[in-house]
């Protein structure tokens, strides 16, 4: 087994300020800071508390780190790497953005879809970006996607879709990415579909979820259940889905993020399994490098 250095890497103050930001507009989803606690892993609504407070001494380096990896801060020190899944996922998203498509993506847990699909809309105009959750009802999603479209959200759920709808129509060439779709409850995805079917040929939708994601569609269709045949339709009766790595890809993580050394590599995607998150915490425990989205 190969021995590599500890992780040396300390984030800045002006990096604190930045995840704080981005802690804020994610907690503003939720109703209360405890339920946007309870969608984060590893922490607790006190550390929310003691970030929003500007208590940052009883914070820890590591749950600094783990906040930032889960709500969207990046640091621009790690580097992305054209993984199988990536070079796919971006073509799909280019498509949708171009061509105003609808895809359903259903992507096994720990390949790269969020990191790609966040770095995608970093590096593109034009792209919407909302990761999904579990406590989202229709008001707070609706809500949170006019805030992530930077618009200003109001009380009426209906008038909130048409001013969603109303301003994505006067842009060109715009797509919406929900990530972790396959969290939202039934009655929020009618409400997406509702968004979908409104913006057909207008802007493109791009649908993201775990290996489960399709399975749920499509068992809801043999079902019947209500509205499933409608998500359904609205991509077009058909998923895109992607459920293991290449034979190199997290060799290319690696070599994209300075790790050169054969062996330390061996040792790292070894270790890894079928899982790009293992690769990065493996990186980011022995490495000086900075966290990955």
């Amino acid at each position: 087994m190969v021995t590599a250095p500890e992780n040396t890497y300390t984030m800045t103050n002006e990096q604190k300020i930045q995840v704080k930001e981005a802690l804020m507009r994610y907690v503003s989803n939720f109703d209360t800071q405890a339920h946007a606690a309870a969608t984060l892993q590893g922490v607790s609504a006190a550390a929310i508390s003691y970030i929003k407070n500007d208590n940052w001494q009883m914070v820890s380096g590591n749950t600094w780190l783990n906040i930032a990896r889960q709500v969207g801060f990046y640091s621009g020190q790690w580097s992305h790497a054209d993984t199988s899944t990536s070079l796919l996922l971006r073509i799909l998203l280019g498509d949708a953005q171009r061509y105003a498509m609808a895809y359903g993506v259903a992507i096994a847990t720990g390949l790269g879809k969020t990191f790609t699909a966040r770095h995608y809309a970093r590096e593109h105009d034009n792209v919407i970006y909302l990761r999904c959750h579990e406590e989202h009802n229709r008001r707070t999603f609706i809500t949170a996607l006019l805030q992530a479209a930077r618009l200003c959200p109001s009380d009426s759920i209906p008038d909130m879709v048409n001013s969603f709808t109303a301003a994505v129509s006067y842009v060109p060439e715009m797509v919406i990415v929900l990530d972790d779709t396959h969290l939202l409850k039934d009655r929020v995805l009618q409400l997406v579909i509702t968004l979908a079917n409104s913006l057909t040929g207008v802007a493109g939708m791009v649908l993201m979820g775990n290996a489960e994601w399709r399975s749920r569609i499509t068992g809801g269709v043999k079902e019947n259940k209500a509205g499933y045949e409608r998500i359904y339709n609205s991509f077009g009766r058909r998923f895109v889905t992607i459920n293991s790595l290449s034979p190199r890809d997290a060799e290319l993580v690696c070599r994209a993020n300075n790790i050169t050394d054969e062996n330390s590599i061996a040792h790292i995607v070894a270790s890894a399994g079928n899982n790009l998150h293992h690769v990065t915490e493996l990186i980011k425990k022995h490495y000086p490098v900075a966290m990955a989205a």
